[in-house]
């Protein structure tokens, strides 16, 4: 496998966050994109991929235009893909920069490769090469600096104490944390200091408030303050992300409610505050019905991407799906 000159023959990028995959991402084109557009392709690792992916992994663009060939959630691909990719990883192809984001939950240890992919002949090329980024997302610990980054790339600075109010308020959520920030941004003159005057516009409430969604939901309430923030943030950016990140938020949830409810041990960090109240949830649910979640989200992402449901029609259905999954079970008793 030839090596080189100045970017990654491939590269695969290890988080949960589809936001700090995006910024990172970004990052890598500005420092090895040789300043040229590039022509971005995104495929689907949860779906078969098509034909048109492998043309486009294969077979360059005619007008010398270079190609970025992006296949989220590749951690889904099946070991037959993975074999299939040895021989177009082989070799170096200038005008070809195939990128993998392999977007499974960290757990403890953080972001690690699935095993079939650990076992091919170009995982262990591209380690060697530092062609492998990994990161848990974004995290309580790693707050602080992914605010001062912002504010830096703004050319704002951040007062201590309004840093301290910020990592405290903002969600554990790359694209909310950022569009939040934005806000507080845009209140700042140029080449000035965010100071505590400023926060009073941060309105996050974090994590998109999915706990406090799929408490209401249990408790029969409405989920509709949830929506309403989710359209506010589809209105404030551009990304085609956000739905998707809202459907990963909500199985990560899930999936603490049902390592709660089984009496395992979490596997993602949960604010001290918020440990009591989310046994008690996880206790009233069950572990059957928080499994359940799992199932309506990837019902909900499948309506959007084949163009079945709108996102609306998709939450929707999703919200129905949750009050019959939890309404039987966990409704109280009439007396």
């Amino acid at each position: 496998m030839a090596q080189p000159a100045g970017r990654p023959g491939f590269s695969f990028l290890l988080c949960p966050d589809p936001e700090m995959l995006r910024q990172r991402l970004e990052a890598l084109v500005a420092e090895h994109g040789g300043g040229r557009p590039w022509d971005r392709r995104v495929h689907w690792g949860d779906e078969e991929l098509p034909g048109a992916f492998w043309a486009d992994l294969t077979v360059p663009d005619l007008m010398g235009t270079p190609r970025l060939v992006v296949v989220r959630r590749a951690h889904k691909l099946l070991k037959e893909t993975w074999d299939k990719l040895t021989q177009p990883l082989g070799s170096f192809n200038a005008a070809i920069w195939p990128v993998f984001c392999l977007e499974a939950e960290a757990d403890r240890k953080g972001p690690k490769p699935p095993a079939v992919l650990a076992k091919t002949r170009f995982w262990p090329v591209a380690e060697k090469r530092g062609w492998v980024w990994t990161s848990p997302g974004l995290t309580p610990q790693g707050m602080e600096d992914f605010v001062r980054a912002h504010m830096a790339r703004a050319g704002l600075s951040v007062a201590p104490d309004a840093l301290r109010a910020l990592c405290a308020a903002l969600p554990c959520d790359a694209l909310g944390a950022r569009n939040e920030l934005d806000k507080i941004a845009l209140a700042v003159e140029p080449g000035g200091t965010v100071t505590t005057g400023q926060l009073g516009i941060v309105s996050f409430e974090a994590d998109m408030d999915i706990f406090a969604f799929i408490a209401a939901v249990i408790h029969g309430r409405s989920g509709d303050k949830v929506w309403k923030k989710i359209m506010d943030n589809r209105q404030a950016s551009s990304s085609d992300d956000i739905f998707f990140a809202f459907l990963a938020l909500l199985q990560r949830e899930a999936r603490l409610l049902w390592e709660l409810a089984s009496g395992e041990p979490p596997s993602a960090w949960i604010p001290p505050a918020a440990q009591k109240s989310k046994a008690e949830l996880a206790r009233r649910a069950g572990p059957a019905a928080a499994a359940r979640i799992f199932e309506l989200a990837l019902e909900a992402e499948f309506g959007i991407k084949t163009g079945q449901r709108t996102p609306e029609q998709a939450f929707e259905a999703l919200v129905m799906g949750l009050h019959s999954a939890f309404g039987p079970r966990t409704a109280p008793a009439r007396r």
